[in-house]
């Protein structure tokens, strides 16, 4: 088997192994849609054969939900037109009339015949739309609470002590209403949460006729459980406009806010290894290359990719191949140094950043390569899941800034091409691209 065709059945072993829909789409100019390339998964989805699908892909693009297939379709041909990156969010039905959401990005052109061209990626989202759901569902609960005044209702003077609680206080947070009413309201707050509702109240008082965006903040309860209050107010005053009191509602967001925690960071983590995936990775990357760049610094970007993964998969299920990827995020993070980052950007390939580094090409060369051979002595030892005894291996390919890239995507590209050559000298190694 030649290079080239070890090479394509990885990237086809790699494609095959996302959650995701990879695909080619392409359209002549008499509006006859094929896909010259979608992945199988496709048949799970829907129900079409690939092979129909790269004869006639208006089978499929029928199941777009008729509220969407508008906007999918004119903005999709914008960025045909335009040769732009395409982002879009959809609703399609499967046979049974199921919806499903549908989250897209690819990259529409035209090629050198006219036709209109789009490749990217399909996933599904259906379950974040839910959470999302949820969430708003959550909010309107308790916007129907303010609306009863169910919510806290008080009036501050403006050193901070209550005039007037409304009953639910008790309720909420425990406390007797007359015995908190004589009170300073931070005798309540968090103490790391103070500052910002004193200057809230400040800033209320201060500038009575304006309109200012309500604060979230912590308070502590009676039985000494932290709730999480939104508040906003007003300052009310009398006819020659001198400030009287402040009168404030405080909302219990304490749900709301922690579905909102759960859905920025399901939005930002994998959710099987709890490491950054690929969009929260160079995000992080992002942030590194600049603090390197203000200071002088160098950096190492490792691509992980373990061998002998889908064997593992084929032969006892996704269960176990699922366990045996969370151990290896397990040894991949304890082979890191204290303040490197390790990531998963998809199925059984995982990254790592390694930054602090002076600017020695040859230091930083050794060192790089020293963790990426910790990690994969770590990867290459025996995993045991039940009464099952795994080996898998992993080739890593490193990539240095500023030495072989200075930007993001060039840097993510030499570390994969490295990683790529690990695999063509016989996987189980760490390849470093060479210093210029």
């Amino acid at each position: 088997m030649t290079d080239k065709s070890v090479l394509a059945r990885d990237w086809q072993d790699l494609i095959e192994s996302l959650p995701g829909v990879v695909y080619r789409l392409e359209a002549n100019s008499a509006n006859h849609f094929k896909f010259t390339y979608v992945s199988p998964i496709i048949k799970d989805w829907f129900g079409f054969d690939p092979a129909d699908l790269a004869v006639d892909a208006q089978p499929l693009l029928a199941c777009i939900h008729p509220e969407d297939i508008e906007g999918v379709l004119g903005s999709s041909e914008h960025a045909a037109s335009n040769g732009s990156y395409w982002h879009q969010e959809f609703r399609m039905l499967k046979s049974n009339q199921q919806e499903v959401w549908l989250e897209a990005y690819d990259r529409g052109h035209k090629d050198a015949y006219g036709n209109r061209v789009w490749t990217g990626y399909l996933n599904d989202t259906s379950e974040r739309k839910e959470l999302e759901k949820r969430v708003q569902a959550s909010e309107a609960l308790f916007r129907g609470i303010v609306e009863n005044a169910n919510d806290i209702i008080f009036t501050l003077t403006a050193n901070g002590q209550f005039q007037y609680l409304s009953p639910n206080w008790h309720e909420q947070m425990g406390y007797q209403v007359h015995e908190s009413a004589s009170q300073t309201f931070d005798k309540f707050v968090h103490p790391d949460d103070i500052e910002i509702c004193r200057t809230y109240l400040q800033h209320v008082l201060g500038n009575p006729d304006e309109k200012i965006p309500a604060i979230e903040y912590r308070v502590l309860a009676a039985d000494g459980s932290i709730q999480w209050h939104t508040s906003n107010g007003t300052a009310v005053t009398d006819p020659n406009g001198h400030v009287l009191y402040f009168l404030g509602i405080a909302r219990d967001i304490t749900e709301a806010k922690l579905a909102r925690d759960k859905l920025a960071h399901m939005a930002r983590y994998d959710l099987l290894t709890g490491l950054p995936n690929r969009a929260h990775f160079q995000e992080l990357l992002e942030l590194q290359l600049k603090h390197a760049h203000n200071h002088g610094k160098a950096l190492a970007v490792l691509f992980i990719d373990l061998d002998k993964f889908k064997p593992v998969n084929d032969c006892h299920g996704h269960a176990v191949g699922d366990s045996l990827l969370k151990i290896v995020a397990q040894r991949i993070q304890r082979a890191l140094r204290d303040h490197d980052v390790a990531g998963r950007i998809g199925g059984d390939e995982f990254t790592a950043l390694l930054n602090g580094f002076e600017r020695d090409p040859n230091l930083i060369e050794a060192e790089a390569k020293q963790v990426a051979e910790r990690i994969r002595h770590a990867l290459e030892q025996p995993i045991h899941i039940d009464e099952l005894h795994l080996e898998v291996s992993a080739s890593i390919g490193v990539a240095l800034y500023p030495y072989h890239a200075e930007q993001l995507g060039d840097l993510m590209r030499q570390a994969d091409q490295a990683m790529y050559n690990a695999k063509a000298a016989g996987r189980n190694c760490v390849h470093v691209c060479p210093l210029p």
